[in-house]
C-alpha cells in the first residue's frame, strides 16, 4: 500500500464534477483531494507522478448491494461485510449500501440491527455506508424471490421498531407505494432522513406519481419487480422516469435489462444525472460456474455468470457497477456519462457531499483506468490498494 498524500497524479483524463473528461492534474493531501488543475500543472515540490493519458474516474458507488463470495449482509457480521467490501473494492466500488432481504420482520429487525453497527470502513475494502432495506414492504403481484409469507404492510408501528433499529445507518427504504399505509410510511421515513424508492410494485402510473409527490425519490432496479410497460396501461415505470426529481437504479449486467435499452436510457439528455448503476449482487456473485445455494436455501445455477433459479428466473446480479459502465459504453453512451452513472449520480441520490466526485475536499477515492475501462490502479482514502503490473 502507498499512501499518496503529496502527491500529483498528472497527465490523465479527469472525470471532472462538472462532468467532462478532460486533462487535469489531481493533488492528495490527507487522504482527499486537495487540488484539481487545469492540464498537466502541479503545486511545486509534489511528487509527480504521470498517468500518460489513462482516465481517473472517482471510485464506483454501489447503493444496492446483497452479498458476494458466498457472503450475504444479513449474516450482519464483520467478517462477511469485509469480505463483501474487499471483493467488491477489486473490481472498482469504493462505497457500498448493503440491501436486506425480506424474512420474519423480527428477525429482519436484528439484522438491521447488526448491520448498523458495522457502517464505516471496511479494511481494505469498500466502505459500507448504510442500508437499503429491500422487503417487506413489497407487492404480492411483484415480489420476485423474496418470500410471500415475509410481505407486511408499512404500518406505524413496523416503522418505529425500524428507525429505532437502524438509526442514521437506514439510507433508503423500497416500498411499493400501492399498500395500504404506504402514503404515511413514505412521508414518515422521508421525514427521518430516509431516501424512499418505489421497487417491487405493480403500482398504476397515477399512484406511482402521487407517491413521487409524497416523496419518493428513487426506483429500485427500474423494470425488474415491475409490470411491462404497455401503451394503454403505463403502470409505474414510465411515471418513474417522467419525473425529475427521481433517480434510477439499473442493474445493466446484460441479464436484468437489455444492453440496447440500457444505451437508450443513457442516451437519452433529460435522463443523464438521473440514471445510476447498481449491481444487485447476491451471496453467489462471484462465484465458479455451476450449481450453488443461497443464504436462504433457494438453489441457483450460475452458467457463464449470471445466476437463475432451477425454474430459469434470475436469481439477483452476480456483475458489479463497472460491468455495467462498459456495458453502456459498449452500446454508444459517451464514457463520461457512463462512469457518472456509477458515481455521480449514486452520490447525488444519497445527498453524498465527500465522494463521488473528484474535486476539492472530497475523499480521494479514485480509479485509474485504461481506454478499455480495465483498472490500473484503485485508491481509497488517498491510498493505493490494487494496482495491477
Amino acid at each position: 500500500m502507498q499512501n499518496l498524500d503529496g502527491v500529483a497524479l498528472v497527465g490523465a483524463r479527469v472525470l471532472r464534477s462538472d462532468g467532462r473528461l478532460e486533462p487535469a492534474s489531481i493533488e492528495i493531501e490527507d487522504g482527499r483531494i486537495a487540488r484539481v488543475v487545469e492540464g498537466a500543472e502541479a503545486t511545486a515540490g509534489r511528487i509527480r507522478y504521470d498517468l500518460a493519458g489513462r482516465i481517473v474516474a472517482p471510485g464506483m458507488i454501489d447503493t444496492h448491494v446483497h452479498g458476494r463470495l458466498g457472503h450475504h449482509v444479513m449474516s450482519a457480521t464483520r467478517a462477511s461485510v469485509d469480505v463483501i467490501g474487499r471483493a467488491l473494492l477489486a473490481h472498482g466500488t469504493t462505497s457500498f449500501v448493503a440491501a436486506t432481504a425480506t424474512v420474519e420482520y423480527g428477525r429482519l429487525l436484528g439484522a438491521v440491527t447488526g448491520l448498523a453497527g458495522l457502517v464505516g470502513p471496511v479494511e481494505a475494502g469498500a466502505e459500507l455506508l448504510g442500508i437499503h432495506l429491500e422487503g417487506p414492504f413489497l407487492s404480492p403481484v411483484r415480489r420476485g424471490v423474496h418470500p410471500l409469507a415475509h410481505l407486511v404492510a408499512p404500518t406505524p408501528e413496523r416503522l418505529d421498531a425500524l428507525l429505532e433499529a437502524a438509526g442514521a445507518a437506514l439510507r433508503i427504504c423500497t416500498l411499493a407505494p400501492e399498500l395500504d399505509g404506504a402514503s404515511e410510511a413514505i412521508k414518515r421515513l422521508v421525514a427521518a432522513g430516509v431516501r424512499v424508492a418505489a421497487g417491487h410494485t405493480d403500482a398504476s402510473y397515477a399512484r406511482t406519481a402521487e407517491a413521487v409527490a409524497e416523496g419518493v425519490t428513487r426506483a429500485t432496479h427500474l423494470f425488474n419487480g415491475m409490470p411491462p410497460v404497455h401503451h394503454r396501461k403505463p403502470g409505474p415505470v414510465p411515471a418513474l422516469l417522467a419525473d425529475p426529481r427521481v433517480r434510477v437504479e439499473l442493474v445493466a449486467d446484460g441479464v436484468h435489462v437489455a444492453p440496447e435499452l440500457v444505451g437508450v436510457l443513457l442516451r437519452a439528455p433529460d435522463l443523464r444525472g438521473r440514471v445510476m448503476f447498481v449491481s444487485d449482487g447476491t451471496d453467489v456473485a462471484g462465484l465458479a460456474d455451476g450449481p450453488h445455494r443461497r443464504w436462504e436455501g433457494t438453489p441457483v445455477v450460475i452458467r457463464g455468470g449470471a445466476a437463475t433459479t432451477l425454474a430459469g428466473a434470475v436469481a439477483g446480479g452476480t456483475g458489479t457497477v463497472l460491468d455495467g459502465v462498459r456495458l453502456a459504453v459498449d452500446q454508444g453512451v459517451p464514457v463520461e456519462v457512463a462512469l457518472a452513472a456509477g458515481s455521480h449520480v449514486p452520490a447525488d441520490s444519497l445527498g453524498l457531499t465527500d465522494r463521488g466526485r473528484i474535486a476539492p475536499g472530497q475523499w480521494a477515492d479514485l480509479l485509474v483506468l485504461t481506454e478499455t475501462l480495465d483498472i490500473e490502479t484503485t485508491i481509497l482514502h488517498g491510498v493505493v490498494r490494487r494496482e495491477e503490473s
